[in-house]
């Protein structure tokens, strides 16, 4: 895809100008790249620090809506900022072995969360082919992470001196592109198993929560629909379609 990259000084959030602008008609390929944001938006309503110096980043495209591609669209989006960083920090040593992608899109630098995805859909107002919009919300902690309470969220630049976010941004597209490919080719299972590769191993112990309960279990994989597939203390096996895991 061709890609219009826009970057700018401060926006309140890079995701609700990308929405904005697809309700307003604008074509597939548009890239925003803020250096501060205002009111950053994270998954479920969280509020989101994207901090000086960090990746905050989204993109919008359009494409036909298929249960198919609704289904490994949040996976293809973690693989791309997945390979995207590690292309953007190649001079980084060993950092493919520290990150790891949580379910479904969180991603994690030796075991604390560095990077999350938020993912915004909807219709266009004219036909055709395509005619549904996506917005891909991107922030990536490179150079500090934010204060949290209850939580200790990773930075880049505890490892490694971290590339400049419109690097990362770049690659990030890439990379996405690249997984689109794969995906027209080889269909969802390639995702699948490129996900699982970059995942916290079978057997890492998961807390479930979702609907104010805690489900404990342990990570058995993906189902063919890409939910998480948890097995329980008791034995029983689970398939999860939404909710908040940690890691222990």
């Amino acid at each position: 895809m061709t890609w219009r990259f826009e970057e700018y000084e401060t926006l309140a959030s890079t995701s609700d100008f990308c929405r904005e602008r697809a309700e307003a008609g604008e074509e597939t390929g548009l890239a925003v790249l803020a250096r501060r944001q205002s009111a950053a938006r994270g998954s479920r309503g969280r509020t989101w620090d994207s901090g000086e110096g960090n990746l905050a980043f989204s993109f919008l495209f359009h494409f036909s809506d298929s249960q198919d591609f609704r289904a490994v669209l949040p996976y293809l989006v973690s693989l791309a900022l997945h390979d995207g960083l590690v292309m953007a920090a190649s001079s980084c040593a060993g950092l493919p072995a520290r990150l790891r992608l949580k379910w479904p899109n969180d991603l994690l630098l030796s075991g604390r969360k560095m990077a999350g995805i938020l993912i915004e859909t909807g219709s266009l107002t004219r036909p055709g082919p395509a005619d549904r919009w996506a917005v891909i919300g991107m922030g990536a902690n490179l150079r500090q992470a934010p204060q949290v309470e209850g939580r200790s969220p990773a930075a880049l630049a505890e490892v490694c001196s971290p590339p400049e976010a419109a690097a990362c941004a770049r690659s990030i597209l890439h990379s996405f592109d690249g997984w689109m490919e794969r995906w027209h080719r080889e269909g969802n299972g390639v995702i699948w198993n490129g996900w699982m590769d970059r995942a916290h191993p079978p057997g890492t112990r998961l807390i479930l929560r979702r609907h104010g309960r805690e489900t404990a279990g342990h990570f058995a994989g993906l189902d063919e629909q890409g939910h998480l597939l948890l097995t329980l203390d008791d034995g029983t096996m689970i398939s999860v379609v939404t909710g908040d895991v940690i890691c222990e």
